[in-house]
């Protein structure tokens, strides 16, 4: 392999693993983002349906919220 050959597939691998990385940011982004909207949903939903045991909205939200991020940083 050529010098020139060589320098060309070194930077090129090098942009595609900046673009992996991209894409990887940017997908755990938005199921991160995915989630705490389906928390929201489900949280109103059980104070819907009565299943709050006397918990409020928030506190509901906090801690589904919570257990995702534990999620999320624990797998990430």
């Amino acid at each position: 392999m050529t010098t020139l050959t060589q320098a060309v597939s070194t930077a090129t691998c090098r942009v595609c693993d900046a673009i992996a990385a991209w894409c990887q940011r940017t997908l755990s982004s938005i199921q991160y983002n995915r989630q705490m909207a389906a928390n929201r949903r489900v949280a109103q939903d059980l104070i819907g349906l009565g299943f709050h045991h006397q918990k409020e909205h928030d506190q509901i939200l906090r801690q589904m919220n919570d257990r995702t991020i534990n999620e999320y940083y624990g797998k990430y």
